[in-house]
């Protein structure tokens, strides 16, 4: 009984439920209809010619390492100083090559 209460158990077990349940119950669901008319892109009534739009994330991805570098010294940080055995050298080096490594990112 105590197996059914563990919780990668139950997790794993709840899965193969909705799994089955929907393996069950998707014989009664209506089929869709192929319609052009559903992927129509729509603007106010007007027809247009839809064109691809290739998106650019030169900017997006500085910001994301710097979202995560933070994070992750900031997660560091917070476990050494939990921990307290750590010296005071070793998470301040720490924070000095997060700053070497953030100026190195930002320099263009």
């Amino acid at each position: 009984m105590d197996l059914i209460l563990y919780p990668p158990f139950a997790f794993i077990l709840s899965l193969i439920t909705v799994y089955l349940f929907s393996a069950l119950f998707s014989g009664f669901a209506p089929k869709p209809a192929p319609n052009p008319e559903k992927t129509k892109t729509y603007a106010c009534g007007e027809d247009f010619e839809t064109e691809k739009v290739i998106p650019n994330y030169e900017e997006f991805y500085p910001f994301a390492i710097f979202f995560t570098i933070l994070h992750v010294a900031g997660l560091m940080l917070a476990t050494w100083a939990i921990a307290g055995s750590a010296s005071f050298v070793l998470p301040l080096g720490y924070v000095a090559a997060v700053a070497l490594i953030l100026t190195i990112l930002f320099i263009r």
